[in-house]
């Protein structure tokens, strides 16, 4: 069998016509053409538009795939739109693979794209395709489309307000705490499984006009912090936290103790949010209430719990 011909071989061209065939279905021209540099929509309603982006080396864990990169992404990027209220609809992506790589990694790049686009119903419209350098691998930017009813904001919350996510939290931090905490042993296959192809919530969406605020859990206890100081408010958590129960049976495995878990959550592709009064909200978890005073503040027992995740300075003490 011949060897996968190097990307430096077979030109830009190709590696582009190679991604679309990857892509099938669902790749979109739009009202241009194929290879045109830009993309041409009719959008009706309220649009919202988010962008984000990561590289290989910044994203990709050793037992990942470029496949999973792409869909991790993908994925962070729609789960913005329904936090704010839209339903992803199509995508833009701007790649950089180092000219060493193969067709076959643009394929595994494609192949990541296609999947996510199936199973949530998303076009992808175009890009741009560039060459990247190594240490950095691969990295990946993606704009995201998606068209709402009723857009919804950050602010507008207040003390007694209850606080509910969509979704069991602390996947994220597994193999985060593993790392830094210098624990040694196995992720959980399952862990790895929702790692690779995370599942966003847009079953959310079915409950937007009962929704006052909401924001993304991407950074983990950042975000929830963020959330609270634009609203001058402290978030006390719930007795029984919404921490799935796999990952509570891996921390009592290795004696780890749950304010770590939450310490080390970064993307937990999930939505925070807070209903309004007397509204309907969906089947969303308890994640604990908002109070006056310590303004930011996330209270686990009493006690001010620290971490997420930051770009610049990685998990915060």
């Amino acid at each position: 069998m011949k060897p996968e011909l190097k990307l430096a071989d077979v030109g830009e061209d190709k590696a582009i016509s190679t991604l679309i065939d990857t892509l099938g279905d669902s790749f979109d021209e739009g009202l241009l053409d194929r290879l045109d540099d830009a993309a041409a929509l009719r959008l009706e309603g309220i649009t919202i538009i988010k962008v984000d982006g990561t590289s290989e080396r910044a994203s990709k864990y050793p037992w990942m795939g470029l496949d999973d990169l792409t869909y991790r992404v993908l994925a962070g990027s729609a789960l913005d739109i329904i936090a704010k209220g839209g339903r992803p609809q199509y995508t833009l992506i701007s790649l950089g693979v180092p000219k060493e790589r193969t067709l076959e990694d643009v394929r595994l790049i494609g192949t990541g794209i296609r999947e996510f686009a199936q199973r949530y119903g998303v076009k992808v419209l175009g890009g741009d395709f560039n060459a990247s350098e190594e240490p950095l691998g691969v990295w990946i930017d993606v704009t995201m489309l998606g068209e709402a009813r009723k857009p919804i904001r950050m602010r507008g919350v207040q003390a007694g307000d209850k606080v509910y996510v969509t979704s069991c939290l602390g996947r994220s931090a597994i193999p985060a705490l593993m790392h830094y905490l210098s624990i040694g042993g196995e992720i959980p296959n399952n862990v790895k499984e929702w790692l690779r192809r995370p599942e966003i919530p847009l079953s959310f969406l079915q409950h937007v006009e009962g929704v006052k605020v909401a924001t993304d859990v991407s950074d983990g206890l950042r975000s929830v912090s963020r959330f609270l100081k634009l609203n001058s408010v402290s978030l006390t958590l719930s007795e029984e936290l919404p921490i799935c129960s796999d990952v509570v049976e891996f921390a009592e495995e290795i004696g780890i103790e749950v304010e770590n878990v939450l310490r080390f959550m970064g993307e937990e592709y999930a939505v925070i949010y807070v209903c309004s009064r007397g509204g309907e909200c969906g089947d969303g978890l308890l994640l604990g209430h908002l109070t006056d005073g310590s303004v930011g503040k996330v209270l686990l027992n009493g006690k001010e719990l620290l971490g997420g995740w930051d770009n610049f300075r990685g998990f915060l003490p």
